[in-house]
């Protein structure tokens, strides 16, 4: 029993020295050397992410000196900048192309019951931009489009084109705009035209019966206004003539509200000359 004793009390006298070595080699002091660039680098990073802790991004970076903007900018805040940036300019990418849409064209023809065929449409419309001197197209150009016929559509379609100041010269058979005049689609000849062309064209010039206001015209036309001359035969236009395809019995007219007149009339000189 005495020498159980014993031995309970010299083994807790083991446990207290090796206890008081243990603090004592947690307390020795660590002899590791100088530390290198990186080390001191992320010592630095971790300090000052604890003298900034709780500010926002910006207000650090206003906060550090000089010689440290450049890394933190580059490390918190450069990859959020390009994407906000990027984000900015789709959005006003896509707001000038809602608020400023793309130029109309300076001439715009609508030719009926194919006057011209397409091939004839564009070899006019490519001579006329170069005369010109504008593009080809619908965007700030010349533009002879074929596609419209006398059916109850393509009046409609062309009524709301025209209603929208987007239509400057018809080209179509006698039948054809005999009606549109009807409609009140064309403009006089004796007002839209310059001095110098109703001289040179009186005997071009094709009178039929315009839109009274007090019509109710159905889809057939016939126009009960005054008769005016509305069109110009083309029959001697030698410009028109020597497109293939073309009717020689086409006329030709400046329609109402067009928004770009001075153009039609040099079409008009250009297909006479």
């Amino acid at each position: 029993m005495a020498a159980s004793h014993h031995r309970h009390r010299s083994n807790e006298a083991s446990q207290r020295r090796r206890e008081a070595e243990a603090g004592m080699e947690s307390s020795t002091p660590y002899k590791g050397g100088e530390i290198d660039s990186w080390q001191a680098e992320a010592i630095d990073t971790l300090s000052s992410a604890n003298e900034y802790q709780g500010q926002s991004r910006i207000q650090t970076l206003r906060k550090l000196p000089w010689n440290r903007k450049w890394k933190y900018f580059r490390d918190q805040l450069l990859a959020r900048t390009v994407v906000i940036a990027a984000i900015v300019c789709v959005v006003v990418y896509i707001a000038v192309q809602i608020l400023a849409p793309a130029p109309g064209p300076k001439l715009y023809v609508a030719v009926f019951d194919d006057a011209v065929g397409q091939q004839g449409a564009a070899s006019l419309q490519s001579q006329v931009a170069k005369r010109m001197d504008l593009p080809e197209g619908r965007k700030g150009g010349v533009l002879v489009d074929t596609y419209f016929s006398n059916d109850e559509n393509d009046i409609s379609k062309l009524q709301t084109m025209i209603a929208n100041h987007e239509i400057d010269a018809i080209v179509a058979t006698p039948k054809t705009f005999k009606q549109l005049s009807g409609y009140g689609y064309l403009t006089n000849l004796d007002s839209s035209l310059t001095k110098r062309q109703r001289t040179l064209l009186s005997g071009d010039f094709v009178t039929m019966k315009g839109f009274k206001d007090s019509d109710d015209p159905d889809f057939e036309g016939g126009g009960k206004g005054k008769a005016e001359p509305f069109g110009l035969s083309m029959t001697d236009f030698r410009q028109w003539n020597r497109l293939k395809s073309a009717k020689s019995n086409a006329l030709i007219g400046i329609v109402r509200e067009s928004p770009n007149p001075t153009t039609a009339q040099r079409l008009i000189d250009y297909l006479s000359a």
